[in-house]
């Protein structure tokens, strides 16, 4: 499994990409308001994309899913194509979001929107499923502690029953949280935007104290969703845009 990092900013932002990552080339996880920025600096192109996740539906990791369409939307008109539908997959109530927020971006008759709906597979996130995918890949999806509902996301290879790779999200520390840090994943991406324990956001305090005890001693943990310079210490490393890991 290949993960890339394209963005590691969250709402409080210096500049950098937002937040967001890619597996294997193909799967896209987060769809920020800068999304087609990360994807040309990381050379991935919109037609290898076939799945995306939202995991929550705050603007810093969502904002950028009509332009994302759009441009989708314009490449597909110009070319023919007989691969399955392209995924999204995000927690309930997505259909209706996804249809206000597209509207909202350029008009709610405008065509890109009844094409994203017809060529789409859109499917809510449930927790606990475990969702099979193309290319040997399985995703499963874990409740986080944030508002609106937000999932972790969990992403593991064909014929292996643990987790490969963890992905936070946006979470305060909970018991939960320190559950994923258990399964087993040699990568765990997690979330870091606290200032202090209890933030919520998990702090970098809450990361050493409650995470990095739970998880082995081979496996590696990775911060994201920062704003500033962030300096790596011991097992506590800073993801950067352009980061790419084989798991």
């Amino acid at each position: 499994m290949e993960i890339k990092i394209l963005g590691t900013g969250g709402f409080s932002n210096d500049g950098s990409f937002y937040n967001c990552f890619a597996i294997d080339g193909h799967l896209l996880a987060e769809t920020p308001p800068d999304i087609l920025q990360p994807l040309r600096a990381s050379s991935i192109p919109l037609e290898d994309i076939d799945t995306i996740l939202i995991s929550h539906f705050h603007g810093d990791h969502c904002f950028g899913l009509p332009f994302l369409l759009f441009n989708m939307f314009l490449r597909k008109k110009t070319k023919q194509t007989t691969r399955p539908p392209t995924r999204l997959i995000a927690p309930p109530g997505v259909r209706e979001w996804m249809r206000t927020l597209l509207g909202l971006a350029i008009s709610p008759d405008h065509p890109y929107i009844e094409w994203a709906f017809s060529n789409f597979e859109i499917v809510e996130m449930e927790e606990g499923r475990r969702y099979r995918l193309p290319k040997g890949l399985w995703l499963e999806f874990s409740r986080s502690y944030h508002s609106p509902e937000t999932f972790s996301i969990l992403a593991g290879n064909a014929g292996e029953e643990n987790p490969a790779f963890i992905a936070t999200s946006d979470t305060r520390w909970g018991p939960a949280i320190e559950t994923l840090a258990k399964k087993g994943a040699r990568l765990l991406l997690c979330d870091s935007g606290g200032a202090k324990p209890g933030d919520v956001h998990m702090s970098p305090e809450d990361i050493r104290e409650h995470i990095l005890p739970g998880m082995a001693d081979t496996a590696r943990l990775l911060a994201t969703h920062y704003a500033g310079r962030r300096v790596s210490e011991g097992r506590l490393e800073y993801a950067k845009a352009g980061d790419l890991f084989l798991i």
